[in-house]
């Protein structure tokens, strides 16, 4: 892999932001890439067969201690794409963060889900799977091209959901208290991804570009807090350390929905994630974002916060 020239004001606020180990890996001129990871999928095979068809073909596989159903493996994502078992959607080539969020909304069969950015389906397909495919599921995206990502990939995973081309921060206003569960895996400027050789993130960050996509957060975070019924389950992630995408943003909403929302532990225990910040640029955030969790290198960066709607009387 590539070591990228990363931009002086981006690694000074990383120096701010990232533990020792993570600037470490940042700062390695040979990074080791991560491990390819998989989720079996229930709503095309039985997972133990899966399992057997895999380890048959002599690919062996790690478990992850989280997830029942995800695992790693050093076995590359191409080749994996040429197993008979990929192409029946019998398992699906997913990081591990991006399982973590879906995860953290758990979803049950029945009940009425909103996926507010969903394409390219990786989440949306799983939530379909931990549903069942029973109930409703939505699933908003604003770009036509990735709508059509977004139903290849639940076709072939045979995941059912409503795919709908819309903008999620005007969509999910105008169907306010609707929804069990909400997630927003929102649109950000990808610095998680920086050090895994992802060079578009690196050559197109700035902080005006950080700025412009906090607002769009803010947006979708709240109309996704309007959508959501008294007493249900938000998930607010990212692929980014800045914290104006994610700390203040979470402190944003606080506020501006105050007693009506609130900012839980998450119901997963990741490992190496670590607590959101509760202070920056000199501003004390609201304490209960440290209830969040910020995941690092040597894993691709991740944030996710688990929200709960009040029942207001």
């Amino acid at each position: 892999m590539t070591s990228l020239a990363i931009q002086p004001l981006l690694l000074e606020r990383w120096r701010r932001i990232l533990p020792a180990n993570a600037l470490d890996c940042l700062a390695d001129s040979a990074p080791r890439p991560l491990p390819t990871s998989i989720r079996l999928n229930p709503l095309r095979a039985a997972p133990l067969e899966t399992l057997d068809q895999l380890r048959g073909a002599g690919i062996k596989l790690d478990e992850v201690p989280w997830c029942a159903l995800a695992f790693t493996t050093s076995t590359t994502a191409r080749e994996l794409q040429s197993h008979l078992a990929h192409g029946k959607g019998a398992f699906h080539i997913q990081s591990l963060s991006s399982i973590a969020a879906s995860l953290a909304l758990a979803p049950s069969p029945g009940e009425s889900v909103l996926d507010l950015c969903a394409a390219p389906g990786s989440k949306t397909s799983h939530i379909a799977a931990m549903m069942g495919n029973s109930g409703r599921l939505v699933a908003v995206d604003c770009s036509r091209p990735r709508q059509y990502k977004l139903r290849e990939v639940l076709r072939v995973l045979g995941a059912n959901a409503e795919c709908l081309c819309a903008h999620g921060e005007r969509w999910a206003r105008g169907h306010p208290a609707m929804f069990d569960r909400v997630l927003v895996d929102a649109p950000c400027s990808g610095e998680g991804r920086i050090h895994l050789g992802d060079s578009a993130a690196n050559d197109g960050w700035s902080i005006g570009k950080v700025r412009r996509l906090a607002s769009l957060q803010k947006a979708l975070l709240h109309s996704a807090i309007d959508a959501l019924r008294p007493g249900g389950t938000l998930v607010y992630s990212t692929c980014t350390f800045a914290p104006e995408e994610n700390e203040l943003v979470l402190d944003r909403a606080l506020h501006r929905y105050e007693g009506r929302v609130e900012i839980v532990p998450l119901p997963i225990e990741i490992p190496h994630a670590q607590p959101a910040l509760t202070h920056w640029a000199d501003k004390p955030l609201d304490p209960s974002i440290a209830n969040a969790r910020r995941i690092f290198p040597p894993h691709e960066g991740f944030f996710i916060a688990h929200l709960k709607k009040l029942l207001v009387p």
